[in-house]
């Protein structure tokens, strides 16, 4: 519950925040909706986090600079991430928030995070735009900047229909599509960052570990399947059905109804 969460009160301005760990924010106390998260703050490393807070009585940007989570909230990030309390105590928030064997293994021995996709192993290379189908060199595989017209804001994913035998961004005319396509899938995987975070930092030229604390560090993934019907294809093709009539069984043109003249539906 909400109360029984640690308070950070701030020894400056005396501003009260709940320290939620399951979140990685603060919240103004007095205030929930006024909340900030890992996005929101620059990272101090050791020291820290430090976020610009406006007071509304003074109309002035304060600048809070809470401590780690280790340190306000210690029982909450053993919990979390199942160690004991001792053991946190001697960690910083980047070596618990942050699979330090896989950082290892991408950083010293440059391994590639993978992706599966429909059964195939791609690898993510975030500094080449690319994901890479392994064992096959038919094709150089699915560009990110493609992926970019398949990007879903709200889920930081990427959503797009997928053909498993060229393992690539399906290509149909989908203005005339009449069913569900028998031979693509639909499939979801998290945005480049996500997938390399290590490789896009090296991309532009930033610190390697910059960011990880927000997007994490995995080495695996395996993209979702979505039913069709879940991906809202249904009223394209009742728009194309409408506009392309089908033939039935005793070879009849379906289309829709036509209106009576002169009668309102």
């Amino acid at each position: 519950m909400e109360n029984e969460l640690p308070i950070y009160n701030d020894p400056d301005y005396g501003i009260e925040f709940i320290v939620d760990v399951n979140k990685f924010e603060f919240r103004e106390k007095a205030n929930p909706e006024n909340c900030f998260g890992i996005k929101d703050m620059i990272d101090l490393g050791e020291d820290g986090y430090s976020f610009s807070y406006f007071d509304k009585s003074t109309r002035r940007d304060l600048y809070i600079t809470p401590p780690q989570f280790v340190t306000l909230a210690p029982q909450d990030m053993a919990r979390k991430y199942n160690k004991a309390v001792e053991e946190v105590l001697l960690l910083s928030d980047f070596e618990l928030m942050v699979d330090q064997q896989a950082l290892s293994r991408r950083i010293k021995n440059g391994q590639l995070p993978t992706v599966e996709i429909g059964g195939h192993i791609f690898y993510a290379e975030a500094r080449l735009d690319l994901l890479r189908p392994k064992d096959d060199f038919s094709t150089m595989g699915i560009s990110f900047e493609d992926l970019d017209y398949y990007f879903v804001e709200s889920k930081d994913s990427y959503a797009f229909p997928y053909d498993p035998k060229t393992h690539s961004i399906a290509e149909r005319d989908w203005e005339k599509i009449l069913e569900y396509p028998k031979d693509l899938i639909f499939v979801e995987i998290p945005q480049v960052r996500i997938l390399d975070p290590v490789g896009w930092n090296r991309k532009w030229g930033w610190g390697e570990t910059e960011g990880l604390k927000e997007t994490g560090l995995r080495l695996e993934f395996k993209a979702e399947t979505i039913p069709w019907n879940k991906t809202g294809i249904d009223e394209l093709i009742a728009e194309n059905r409408l506009k392309h009539p089908i033939k039935n069984a005793d070879n009849e043109k379906m289309s829709a109804p036509k209106k009576n003249k002169g009668r309102k539906i």
